[in-house]
């Protein structure tokens, strides 16, 4: 993108959101801080750019904070006024203190504007090319504020109760309420419910407002909820609501003539868009917070729907924090292995190299922080204090080193295979810019650690160790851990061993049968660690026991009237039990990012679509519509998109890209772009 931008240093505009976002958490009138490091941006940055001008021009330094410019290392005005440039060659600094929010500048003048070509330092250190988002491009854009879209709410209908009014917005959304009232109507109180019952339920609410008596419109914060219950002391003030949102157009869509899977796709879209903001949230209404895992699924969910970029780095970089770290990602291990993966799994998707180079040091950091953690005689990953094995909420052998977590290390160390090769040579180039620093010899830091060029190494033994040690040939399965001498088998390092590689094709369709698709072996009950047990399903072939699943475990929430997906479904609860969660009454989160599964799950393995190059230059078309009679999706591919539509046993394939090869029943097809294919 040309033209002139807002800037700042790399990572501030996402730690200043993150940091807001989490410091939002309220429960029972509680306020809840998130319990990990919360990074913050830095307070003050040096901006410059050796620029040249074929005549004298008056340029407006825009600024967010307080500072000076420079000209060829001398000062010459203050910010947020008109500075003579003059003609020829120099170097333009700006530097900027903002401790409120963060430093940015936004310069417009032609041959001085703002850019991602304009140096982000300290006085000569820590030197970075400048950051930018989309978003801010006109003088008047505030990047303290973040640029959500609104629109008016209405409820469907409202009706009295109790000692107030109860009203229905028909569908689960999040926005900010207004109430206009007048003094004599005393205190207002408001209860937000995901449910009827919870929204009536007083005493057990989650989230409510207490609004003091007033003569004004009171404008509450956003909040989730599909009913709000009102209530004043005398009276009844009016209430309005809007829906803040992200415009966000789908690309990914999967029709079909099932109402119950139509149903399904439709509250899993929906959950999904609600839970793309700032960051890819967890759930809207109880922590609205970032988590590694969850973001981790909805790296690969919104690639299929939407593939909007800027969400998963916006949400990786405020995940990445920056160094040092002294605690793994949101506490657990998992994550911290989870977030490197995903750069990873961002860039085979993307091919944007620059955002990999951009979060190098942070990665780099975060990888010796791992390996600094592991076991010293076995190099596995172990517990250590402070630390969370988290895996999922399940019952499993977690005495020594645990077999699911040794499989994502595998992993990070392949991740990091492809990020050292991406980074080895990178250097930011500034060209002959010339820094007037005001110390007598600013160098750059060296690097603490070395490259990790012996991650390919490591991932060869670690791989060889976990055969060793956690397969038991008896029970064709991995097990939990050694340690205890129990030989326990839960379904989840034997998923992650299909997903990662671990095993051959043959052995992996062995764990799916002898493992996978057992009832002996305890069930995973939450949608977080099932949709990894579906994708494991899907890659070994089973698309019917996939798509069954689908029906029966995200139908039931449709049958229990869900407008979006749950955190989590149990078949075997009733009426309000559903809602149960965290030891809270209301706990369970209906609108939930990680329920969204169905939507990578359809997109990836019913229409069969994905990338086998970097970029997704060249991509694979393998449909298998198992149980279903008929379809039609269209899913983003590269830079387009591609169509496959089933009825009547054929497939019908159009792309908008090349590169695309059709598998259909023994059958090959090199894709033209624009050219439609029946089989």
């Amino acid at each position: 993108m040309t033209g002139a931008k807002w800037i700042w240093y790399p990572g501030d505009y996402e730690l200043y959101h993150n940091q807001l976002v989490h410091n939002r958490r309220e429960e029972y009138d509680w306020f809840i801080p998130a319990m990990w490091h919360i990074v913050r941006p830095e307070s003050a940055c040096r901006f410059t750019k050796k620029i040249t001008l074929e005549a004298e021009t008056s340029a407006q330094i825009y600024a967010k904070g307080r500072g000076y410019v420079s000209i060829d290392g001398k000062k010459c005005s203050a910010v947020n006024k008109a500075v003579q440039l003059p003609a020829g060659t120099f170097t333009l600094t700006v530097d900027i203190s903002c401790p409120e929010a963060f430093p940015a500048v936004f310069i417009d003048t032609p041959g001085a504007e703002t850019d991602e070509t304009w140096a982000a330092h300290f006085d000569g250190a820590g030197r970075k090319h400048a950051a930018w988002d989309p978003a801010f491009t006109k003088a008047e854009d505030d990047p303290a504020v973040f640029p959500f879209s609104y629109k008016e709410l209405k409820p469907v209908s409202y009706e009295p109760a109790g000692d107030g009014i109860l009203y229905d917005f028909g569908r689960e959304s999040f926005g900010p309420v207004h109430i206009q009232r007048t003094k004599q109507m005393g205190d207002i109180h408001i209860y937000y419910g995901e449910s009827r019952e919870e929204a009536l339920d007083t005493e057990y609410t989650l989230v409510r407002e207490h609004i003091p008596a007033g003569d004004d419109t009171a404008d509450c914060p956003a909040r989730a909820f599909r009913y709000i219950y009102l209530k004043a002391d005398h009276g009844t003030p009016a209430l309005s609501a809007e829906e803040e949102y992200l415009p966000i157009e789908d690309i990914g869509s999967f029709r079909t003539e099932d109402d119950q899977l139509q149903a399904i796709w439709d509250i899993c879209t929906r959950a999904f868009h609600l839970n793309s903001r700032e960051f890819y949230f967890d759930g809207i209404k109880r922590d609205r917070w970032v988590w590694s895992g969850d973001a981790y699924q909805s790296y690969k969910i919104g690639r299929y729907l939407f593939r909007d970029r800027e969400i998963t780095k916006r949400t990786i970089r405020a995940l990445l924090g920056k160094p040092p770290y002294f605690q793994h990602i949101n506490t657990i291990n998992d994550y911290s292995m989870y977030l490197i993966i995903a750069v990873k799994e961002y860039y085979e998707a993307s091919g944007d190299r620059e955002f990999v180079i951009s979060v190098k040091d942070e990665l780099y950091a975060l990888y010796d922080f791992i390996v600094s953690r592991l076991d010293e005689k076995t190099g596995y990953m172990v517990e250590r204090e402070g630390d969370w094995i988290f895996v999922d909420w399940a019952e499993m052998d977690k005495e020594g080193p645990v077999c699911a977590e040794q499989i994502l290390l595998y992993q990070v160390y392949k991740a990091m295979e492809v990020i050292t090769e991406i980074t080895n040579d990178a250097q930011e180039d500034f060209g002959d810019l010339i820094l007037h620093s005001y110390a007598s010899s600013v160098k750059e830091p060296a690097p603490d650690k070395a490259v990790p060029q012996d991650a390919a190494e490591r991932a060869e033994k670690l791989k060889q160790r976990i055969l060793r040690d956690f397969w038991c040939e008896e029970k064709h399965a991995f097990i939990d851990t050694y340690a205890s001498g129990k030989n326990n088998v839960t379904r989840h390092a034997n998923i992650f061993a299909i997903m990662f590689d671990i095993v051959d094709d043959e052995k992996k369709k062995q764990i799916a049968e002898d493992v996978l698709l057992k009832d002996d072996v305890p069930q995973i009950t939450t949608p977080y660690f099932k949709l990894y047990e579906l994708m494991a399903l899907g890659e070994t072939g089973y698309i019917a026991a996939v798509q069954e699943y689908i029906g029966s475990y995200w139908g039931g929430m449709v049958e229990n009237g869900a407008t979006s997906a749950w955190e989590e479904y149990d078949p075997r609860r009733q009426g309000t039990e559903h809602y149960e969660m965290y030891g809270d009454r209301y706990g369970c989160s209906l609108c939930h990012a990680w329920g969204s599964g169905p939507v990578y799950l359809l997109e990836r393995y019913c229409a069969g679509v994905y990338g086998t190059s970097v970029g997704e230059k060249t991509f694979d078309v393998r449909p298998d519509p198992g149980r279903y009679t008929s379809f039609q999706a269209v899913v983003p591919v590269g830079e387009g998109q591609a169509e496959v539509t089933y009825k009547d046993g054929k497939i019908t394939v159009k792309t908008t890209v090349p590169g695309g090869t059709l598998y259909w029943k023994g059958q090959t097809v090199t894709l033209e772009a624009e050219k439609e294919y029946t089989l």
